[in-house]
């Protein structure tokens, strides 16, 4: 079992180990988190202090509004917080979940928005406006401001977590509020009310599916959904690493931005425990290299019938069975992962083998299947990346059988 709960270990797709890059992106969602708070007070002040001094209650309305987001950035910034600590003997798998939990609460707060802004199109009630210039002026100055707050946010380093990253929604949300704003003041003074309504319901629709993807992805993290991509990606990645026979019960759950696995890693039966425990630490190896976001991964090691897609060569004497030596062998039969055979004289009968290796290797050869009874080195063949497993004296076809249901012992010679 391999387990590694820090978020500092990571490595980069380019295999360049990114300590502390996890660190850098808490930090900046923080920072970000914290400025879209600050923005929303700044606003939330003005508009409550201008719509006090100038009797406007529709100011001093939308001031409330814009101080109830503050709220949301408030959410955002404790579920960073939260989801940065390490784990703990109470928590210990973290609370990265911590952040997905702020990602619906935002959720939450744009579809109640999405709804107001339903609610205030249909009804037939008029709002009325004292100040019609000034509430242009102001809402079109909230629409750049929340505009630029929303760019700022995605492009941030945070923003591959989903509670800043539906934060950077909200804040354009509150862009398309400002102009259903816009819309509905121009509306009532040019007294074409069913402009700001038509707009009002297409824009809440639109922010309500907005909300609905981000607590639809926010709520499958929270339940432990699998992810099906990076299953297929782990498993694509696994059957490729040389000694894996085959791997099953790939499990994989989100937590924050990070993927947490375990699967079921075979390897073949006739090696030993130390060979079976390289392979597995080459396997996730090779995983955090192609997977930055993989945190944890738990890997269980167990024999399996040696995987199909691997060419065979098996060296035969002057009746087809398997030869002792390899050296002494006259063919080489040549079985191919569908089946197909080739046989081929042996090119140094009674000679080193480096040259039989390399021949081997360019052939895309991985097994090489000789006799029980031989006790020749074959270092060649281990230096091209050949295993070497120990045959009795059975027809060259029965070796391959015999291989591909882990019936044959791999020589540590």
């Amino acid at each position: 079992m391999r387990v590694d709960n820090t978020y500092s270990e990571p490595t980069l797709s380019d295999g360049v180990e990114a300590r502390g890059q996890w660190a850098e992106a808490f930090s900046s969602g923080l920072r970000a988190a914290s400025i879209a708070g600050v923005v929303y007070l700044a606003f939330a002040a003005a508009k409550l202090i201008l719509g006090y001094r100038l009797g406007s209650i529709a100011v001093e309305a939308d001031g409330v509004h814009t101080l109830a987001d503050s709220l949301t950035a408030l959410a955002v910034y404790i579920g960073l917080r939260l989801a940065k600590e390490r784990p703990t003997s109470k928590f210990p798998f973290g609370l990265y979940k911590a952040e997905n939990l702020a990602a619906l609460v935002v959720s939450v707060a744009i579809g109640a928005a999405a709804v107001e802004i339903a609610w205030e199109s249909v009804r037939p009630r008029p709002v009325i406006v004292g100040d019609p210039l000034l509430l242009i002026a102001l809402e079109s100055a909230s629409a750049v401001v929340y505009y630029g707050l929303a760019s700022y946010l995605r492009r941030s380093r945070g923003s591959i977590f989903s509670s800043l990253s539906a934060e950077a929604a909200h804040a354009f949300q509150d862009v398309l509020i400002s102009i259903v704003v816009v819309v509905g003041v121009l509306g009532q003074v040019w007294s074409y009310m069913w402009i700001p309504s038509a707009v009002g319901l297409g824009i809440s629709v639109f922010i309500l599916y907005q909300a609905y993807l981000i607590g639809k992805s926010s709520i499958l993290t929270l339940l432990d959904a699998g992810d099906v991509a990076a299953a297929s990606r782990i498993e694509e990645m696994v059957t490729k690493v040389p000694g894996v026979v085959g791997v099953h019960d790939i499990r994989t759950r989100r937590a924050g931005p990070f993927l947490m696995a375990s699967m079921h890693l075979e390897t073949s039966p006739a090696i030993s425990v130390r060979d079976a425990d390289a392979i597995a630490d080459r396997v996730e190896e090779i995983l955090r290299a192609k997977m930055p976001d993989l945190l944890m991964v738990t890997i269980h090691e167990e024999p399996g019938r040696p995987s199909s897609n691997l060419r065979v060569a098996v060296f035969e004497d002057s009746s087809g069975y398997v030869a002792d030596r390899a050296a002494d062998a006259e063919k080489i039969l040549i079985v191919d992962p569908g089946g197909a055979a080739e046989e081929i004289p042996n090119p140094a009968p009674g000679g080193p083998m480096r040259n039989v290796a390399s021949m081997l290797e360019q052939k895309g050869v991985s097994v090489a299947i000789i006799g029980e009874a031989g006790h020749e080195r074959l270092m060649a063949f281990r230096a091209s990346g050949i295993d070497i497993y120990r045959s009795p004296h059975v027809p060259a076809a029965d070796a391959v059988e015999r291989f591909r249901n882990g019936e044959l012992r791999r020589s540590d010679n």
